[in-house]
């Protein structure tokens, strides 16, 4: 693994080969071979994500079947952390779609888990889990050893993305 290339690897951490949606906060990381990946969080089996062109609501099922089908490079944290599913369900209902790097798919998931304005960007995100000592295990789709990180990125790409994806 050229750990130079990411900003956050997952080699410390226990990997698991089992998902228990039911009950675990995950947090989910899509296409982690790009930059910016896509983030978004599930609960009690249903997985919420702010996107550009909206919101999705889906269960974890449809999603495992979704990135099985599709070979999307996805890594899957269990986060130590209690919330029900009714503040998910209304944090995400204040939002409309993702805009810039202020208003982001990371913006409802930091209100979610009470996380400070100065966490930008996933690799923040993660190592202040990290920190806390809140990531209890990962599990991935279609993710090798050498491929296992977040990449480098500016949060300035991730205002480049989505003005791409608004064009």
């Amino acid at each position: 693994m050229e750990k130079w290339k990411f900003d956050f690897t997952f080699e410390k951490f226990r990997k698991s080969e089992t998902i228990s949606p039911e009950s675990d906060v995950l947090l989910w990381m899509f296409h982690v071979d790009k930059i910016p990946p896509h983030v978004g969080i599930s609960q009690n089996d249903l997985f919420f994500s702010l996107k550009s062109n909206g919101r999705d609501q889906i269960p974890v099922r449809n999603l495992i079947q979704i990135v099985k089908n599709k070979g999307i490079k996805c890594i899957v944290l269990n986060v130590k952390y209690t919330s029900d599913l009714q503040n998910l369900k209304d944090v995400f209902s204040g939002y409309d779609r993702a805009v810039s790097s202020k208003l982001s798919c990371l913006t409802p998931i930091k209100e979610v888990l009470m996380i400070p304005d100065e966490v930008r960007k996933l690799s923040d995100l993660l190592s202040y889990l990290n920190d806390l000592n809140l990531i209890e295990e990962f599990s991935c789709f279609n993710v090798t050893y050498e491929e296992l990180g977040i990449l480098k990125y500016d949060v300035s790409e991730i205002d480049n993305r989505l003005n791409l994806l608004h064009a």
